[in-house]
């Protein structure tokens, strides 16, 4: 058995089921197709959301896709940097701040990844970009947004556009999270592995799958560089900037 947030799975040989906890409803998955299942007609648009993106997780699993919870951006040379971290650390400010000078997402909260014969490849996770409307001062655009932040949101967020694109190959990976500095130190792919394996949960899924999800993480882990940084708000208009010195 595994939980993700309110979501709870059940894999049992080539079958899950998918079950939202507070209200029961269920989908099942077998050979990488959902059908809706007890509960799941009558309950609520908002617990059939949450149903549908862990099925999407699953189903992804056997196509060799493998779910990160991280930020995905794309520099000018067309390859992707990953930045991964706990709830609240800054990934999606830190996208958004990218994509305003022109850097396109994968994500701002998940990106896909899977192993190619060239490295790996990061694929767009499009779900819409949540910005806390409290980053109005350094980025202004944001009050054009205020009607529609989610008040019973703690970080008072608000969906704002942005430019997607499909697929990259994966350039690096960034671990970030907020601190009283900046500061960009290397990560060794070992550490880095383990720090992917926490935002990416369903490793643990003890499917047929569970094996290449483990090896698209350590592929990623020792086919590019890994960085730790620690920032500040001063990031919000050198990110990108902080990335291309990394590539130096």
């Amino acid at each position: 058995m595994w939980r993700r947030g309110p979501v709870d799975g059940i894999t049992v040989g080539g079958e899950t089921i998918i079950v939202h906890t507070p209200t029961r409803a269920r989908l099942r998955a077998r050979g990488g197709r959902l059908q809706r299942a007890e509960g799941y007609a009558s309950a609520p648009p908002a617990a059939r959301r949450e149903l549908a993106r862990v099925g999407a997780m699953v189903q992804l699993r056997e196509r060799g896709r493998f779910h990160l919870h991280a930020a995905g951006i794309v520099a000018p040379d067309g390859r992707a940097w990953i930045l991964a971290g706990d709830s609240g650390s800054g990934k999606s400010t830190l996208a958004y701040a990218a994509a305003r000078t022109g850097w396109p997402l994968l994500g701002d909260d998940g990106v896909v990844i899977e192993r190619v014969p060239e490295g790996v490849r990061a694929h767009a996770w499009r779900e819409p970009v949540q910005l806390s409307i409290e980053l109005a001062e350094a980025f202004p655009e944001l009050r054009a947004h205020a009607a529609h932040v989610n008040w019973s949101d703690p970080r008072h967020r608000a969906p704002v556009p942005a430019t997607f694109v499909r697929y990259a190959p994966v350039a690096g990976v960034v671990f970030v999270r907020r601190g009283e500095r900046d500061a960009l130190a290397p990560v060794a792919p070992t550490a880095a592995l383990a720090r992917l394996v926490r935002q990416s949960p369903m490793v643990l899924i003890g499917d047929e799958r569970a094996a290449d999800h483990l090896a698209a993480l350590q592929a990623l882990a020792g086919a590019v560089p890994a960085f730790e940084l620690e920032h500040t708000s001063a990031q919000l208009h050198r990110i990108t900037r902080t990335i291309a010195g990394a590539c130096a």
